[in-house]
């Protein structure tokens, strides 16, 4: 489809541009989220396909920004345009397990989802036959069966933040629940399955798509922080890995925790008076101190949070978009105790003094107001910026500005009726690309009904996945010596 089609709807805000811009450039393809779904009851004679396009062509009418493109040109306006319509044959696709879903002898580990995953998060949304939809749907069947499947939603970063695949995750299973009943799956087989999908026009907004942040938040910029002389400040040897380079490429892998070790990490966090994010950011931390050489000091870590707490509900309650902050936390190999009493691993100690000090500087990142009382957001620097093509390519040249990234998603609350579901939503992975000009190792964690689940994502140029095997087996250990 051409670009002159299509219905123009808004410009993009710096937010969504950002993102529009850097998978023009190809420093960014894609984010993800996957969800398990099963029957909660007995199936038979239904088509599983007929169902998924049936829930996706109902989630399509519940989510139009499923419609929207961002319009990347150099030296123009990033705008969103819309499609009139979308086939759903060219965004899904059907996949089975070969070995089935993994069990309590796998480690937490599931090579056959983090191979689709790995594969999808270095896609782009790019087509030399026009203008498509940015975002697609991967079913994982759990076996030649076709019962269960795992739903792997990939959207355009200008489209999705974490929360709005939560959203859409949400519909998807609304969706599953309103439409499974042996009546009307059995009698519709694939081939009269809905695969083409009308945008409907709304009689109250003809182009319905979230609002860019810019215009239900201020974006006051925060007072200058003094700047530290140079000459007085300690000077660490940190660690930033390789440079960028391009083509990015990005290694993805996963981690999942039982209930078990979940529930005794709460424990732990709560007996050492500490949230499970500041927590899990210091584990994660000194995991990776404990497999780099003895001599790096120090890490910066981003962290990215949700801040539609922060805005009007009625603005973004249920709406896709991209609402979302980050700030900076300095990691030092110093803030561990080095008794090494903790696991034995020589000159590294407890998490809990890092931890304190993660949550310290995260309490005071979330303080910050405005004298109105509005929150401070760090984003309100790109205000500033007039070409983000530029500064974006600018940068691909340079050192690396961060070691890490952690983002903690919460807990993926499903779909809720008051009823008895016929679906039962379990395991959530969170996936992503990993950013070309970001973080040596780039994180997600995701609470759901079957643990914890950490995706790691890296860019390939920045570091070797030895590093990431090791930093994931200090993780499993520590989970293991509190469970057990």
């Amino acid at each position: 489809m051409d670009i002159s089609q299509l219905t123009k709807l808004r410009a993009a805000g710096k937010l969504e541009e950002m993102a529009a811009v850097a998978h023009e450039l190809d420093l960014y393809t894609t984010a993800g989220f996957s969800v398990h779904y099963a029957p909660s009851q007995a199936v038979s004679g239904s088509d599983p396909e007929a169902l998924i396009y049936r829930a996706l062509a109902q989630t399509l009418r519940a989510q139009p920004t499923l419609f929207a493109v961002p319009i990347v040109r150099e030296g123009a306006e990033t705008y969103f345009a819309r499609l009139p319509s979308i086939d759903l044959r060219q965004v899904t696709t059907f996949v089975a397990r070969a070995k089935g879903v993994p069990g309590p002898g796998d480690g937490g580990r599931d090579a056959e989802l983090d191979a689709v995953l790995q594969e999808q998060v270095n896609l782009n949304f790019k087509s030399e036959a026009g203008v498509l939809p940015v975002w697609r749907f991967i079913a994982l069947y759990d076996g030649p069966e076709k019962l269960g499947f795992t739903a792997n939603f990939m959207a355009h970063h200008a489209i999705a933040d974490g929360a709005s695949f939560q959203i859409l995750h949400r519909e998807f299973h609304k969706a599953l629940h309103d439409l499974f009943s042996s009546s009307s799956l059995s009698s519709s087989p694939t081939s009269q399955a809905e695969t083409h999908v009308e945008y409907v026009v709304s009689p109250k907004d003809s182009d319905v798509i979230g609002p860019p942040i810019e215009a239900i938040h201020s974006l006051q910029l925060p007072e200058p922080a003094p700047q530290p002389d140079e000459e007085a400040s300690p000077k660490f040897n940190d660690w930033l890995g390789n440079p960028p380079s391009l083509p990015n490429s990005t290694g993805y892998t996963t981690l999942t925790l039982t209930p078990a070790a979940v529930a005794s990490w709460t424990r732990e966090c709560r007996k050492n008076k500490v949230a499970p994010p500041a927590g899990l950011n210091a584990l994660l931390t000194r995991s990776i101190y404990a497999a780099l050489p003895a001599a790096t000091e120090s890490m910066d870590v981003n962290i990215p949070v949700d801040v539609r707490g922060s805005l009007p509900p009625a603005a973004v309650d249920g709406v896709m978009g991209n609402f979302f902050d980050a700030f900076r936390i300095r990691v030092l190999r110093s803030d561990f105790a080095s008794d090494g009493k903790e696991d034995g691993t020589e000159g590294l100690g407890a998490i809990w003094p890092s931890a304190k000090k993660v949550a310290r500087e995260t309490r005071a990142y979330f303080s910050r107001t405005t004298a109105d009382g509005e929150a401070i957001l760090n984003i309100a620097g790109l205000r500033n910026v007039p070409d983000l093509h530029a500064l974006l390519t600018s940068l691909i040249t340079g050192p690396r500005s961060e070691a890490l990234e952690l983002a903690y998603i919460g807990p993926h609350v499903p779909y809720s009726s008051g009823e008895t579901l016929r679906w039962d939503a379990g395991k959530a992975t969170v996936s992503r690309c990993a950013f070309a000009l970001g973080a040596c190792l780039q994180m997600t964690v995701v609470l759901h009904a079957e643990g914890m689940t950490i995706g790691f994502a890296w860019p390939r140029a920045a570091i070797e996945e030895r590093l990431v095997e090791e930093t994931i087996a200090g993780v499993r250990g520590y989970f293991d010596s509190i469970t057990a």
